[in-house]
């Protein structure tokens, strides 16, 4: 009985992580094959594979320790480390990072070290959105990943999108649409607030 509740147990864990995966790109948070997904089950994780797709990641999900080296290392997303060092170092129990548009726009658009959303439904989540720097699928920016957060739900990664995590799978997705939406009015109001004071300066003859 036990063995059999076992793999309910599995098989659900890897359903929610499919159906998430499928949300994300719904919404614009990811295109292509970029991306990437995992959820922690005990000392272990579940995570897409490298280069799948998250709207079809069925057959696209590898089980692997949360400490290194382990068998399926090879097959799991080239961010492995950043997912790894953001479960040793803080209590998430999803891990999600996504490449949505205005995300990576807003973390190239300032030299600031962390942006403060516009609307108040995104500053109650994350009254600060920390940006941090590295090269994609390196410790450095597992390590930088991980010490941020600590301290908060998600981060924008320079140039790289959104790493976010959660309580839950929901969380985790939760957070990285958040700070999508965050970053989607920001820039809108910035470019409102431009032409509003090109509209009011006196015309020169």
């Amino acid at each position: 009985m036990d063995a059999a509740c076992d793999v309910m147990r599995a098989a659900n864990d890897v359903a929610e992580l499919i159906r998430y995966g499928k949300k994300m790109a719904e919404r614009g948070l990811v295109s292509a094959h970029a991306g990437n997904i995992s959820k922690r089950i005990g000392n272990s994780m579940l995570i897409s594979t490298h280069g799948s797709m998250l709207d079809e990641l069925e057959g696209k999900i590898v089980q692997v320790s949360i400490e290194a080296p382990s068998p399926l290392d090879h097959l799991a997303s080239s961010e492995l480390a950043m997912h790894r060092a953001i479960y040793r170092q803080t209590g998430a129990m999803a891990v999600f990072h996504g490449h949505g548009r205005s995300s990576i726009i807003e973390s190239l658009n300032t030299e600031a070290a962390h942006i403060v959303p516009e609307d108040s439904e995104s500053a109650h989540y994350l009254p600060i959105i920390p940006i941090i720097e590295g090269k994609f699928g390196t410790e450095e920016l597992g390590h930088a990943a991980a010490m941020s957060l600590k301290e908060h739900r998600g981060a924008l990664i320079r140039g790289h999108g959104v790493v976010t995590r959660g309580h839950s799978v929901e969380e985790a997705y939760a957070m990285l649409a958040v700070i999508e939406q965050a970053c989607h009015i920001r820039y809108h109001l910035a470019l409102s607030r431009m032409l509003s004071r090109h509209r009011d300066e006196p015309c020169r003859s």
